[in-house]
């Protein structure tokens, strides 16, 4: 490979004090020895007692090569908090892919990922070649051979791709096709399963009522189907009430008569609309599931498995990407099971199925 290296200096308002941002490009074939090369280059880049947060962001530009390398730099990169990006017109495919797998930041003292794939760039994996190394007259078992160690790297890959906080499944999908199919990334759902945000992507022209659907339908991973006859619109007052009503359904099934739930019982017979913004904000702060709403909220309802099983509240802002989304079940209000990668909570509007990076070569 060839590793480029590129510190800016940045000044630091009101002192003298500067910090440093560090960018790096690799390019060319992963080859032994490599991530031994990085390690080196990442220790300096690192001075000890740095404040926790993105070290350095590296662009990664490589047909692949050797796979222990690849999974030798994914988990550097996450060690180091080191941001990955494949630009536009870029290719990183095989095992470049998977080191794209370790690509992560520090926040909240949290290991979180921070994976960039922009739109026109490839992101390809696939099946590995296995036994290539060899030749023996015993063709039966050289072929044993050949299945045993595939089956181990398939297996040496999945747990990786868990380790990195990626979707095994995907990984998994790709490496049953053959090693010279390759799987780019294209779709909406693809972006999430590796938990990567495209870089370039407008906000969908699509109507608030239709992002909303595609916000519940991301934020539940489908169980969430959206029915023309079960979608409700709402404004922010009547979103509020609608949720308070909920809240305040929870604390009487509990036979709660004191403090907030009193409260805000009084509250809503008063009809006060002020203090029922006020007592909002308190039970949000006070860590009931309650989401930010916006100009437009849309409540949709589930009935497949009966009334009142599922339902989804989405509430967008009409000149903004801000969103906020809250399930309403028969056991109370809760958070919704996922969640979108954290730089890029505006490909939840977009449709799963949406083919979005559709300049990567077509699957055979």
């Amino acid at each position: 490979m060839t590793l480029v290296v590129e510190t800016i200096e940045l000044p630091r308002a009101g002192g003298n004090v500067h910090s440093f941002q560090h960018r790096l490009k690799l390019t060319g074939p992963l080859e032994p020895g490599d991530s031994d090369r990085l390690r080196d280059v990442l220790k300096t880049l690192a001075p000890v007692g740095r404040d926790a947060g993105e070290l350095a962001t590296i662009e990664l530009d490589s047909r692949g090569g050797a796979l222990e390398e690849g999974l030798r730099m994914g988990r550097l990169f996450r060690q180091f908090s080191v941001t990955t990006i494949v630009r536009k017109n870029a290719q990183c495919l095989s095992a470049c892919a998977l080191a794209f797998l370790g690509g992560a930041t520090v926040a909240a003292a949290k290991i979180v990922p921070s994976r960039r794939l922009e739109i026109g760039g490839q992101l390809g994996f696939h099946a590995f070649y296995a036994g290539q190394g060899e030749r023996s007259v015993d063709a039966t078992g050289s072929r044993a051979r050949g299945v045993a160690e595939g089956r181990a790297a398939s297996a040496m890959i999945i747990a990786y791709a868990a380790e990195m906080g990626a979707d095994p499944g995907l990984l998994a999908r790709a490496l049953v096709r053959p090693p010279e199919d390759i799987t780019y990334i294209v779709s909406v759902s693809e972006f999430l399963a590796l938990n990567a945000c495209p870089v370039g992507l407008a906000r969908p022209q699509l109507t608030l009522a239709e992002q909303a659907a595609n916000l519940c339908s991301n934020a539940t991973a489908g169980l969430v189907v959206r029915w023309s006859d079960r979608m409700y619109e709402y404004t922010a007052r009547e979103a509020r009430n609608l949720l308070l009503g909920e809240v305040g359904r929870g604390i009487t099934a509990a036979d709660v008569k004191k403090g907030l739930g009193t409260r805000l019982e009084e509250i809503m017979r008063s009809g006060n609309e002020t203090a029922k913004d006020l007592v909002y904000g308190e039970l949000a702060a006070a860590g009931v599931s309650l989401p930010s709403l916006h100009d437009k909220t849309f409540h949709m309802e589930d009935v497949r498995l009966g009334p009142r099983t599922l339902e989804c509240l989405a509430s967008l802002s009409t000149h903004g990407e801000a969103y906020g989304v809250v399930l309403i079940t028969s056991r109370g209000i809760m958070p919704p099971p996922n969640a979108a990668p954290a730089g890029c909570p505006e490909l939840f509007l977009h449709a799963p199925d949406e083919l979005i990076n559709l300049s990567s070569p077509p699957r055979r």
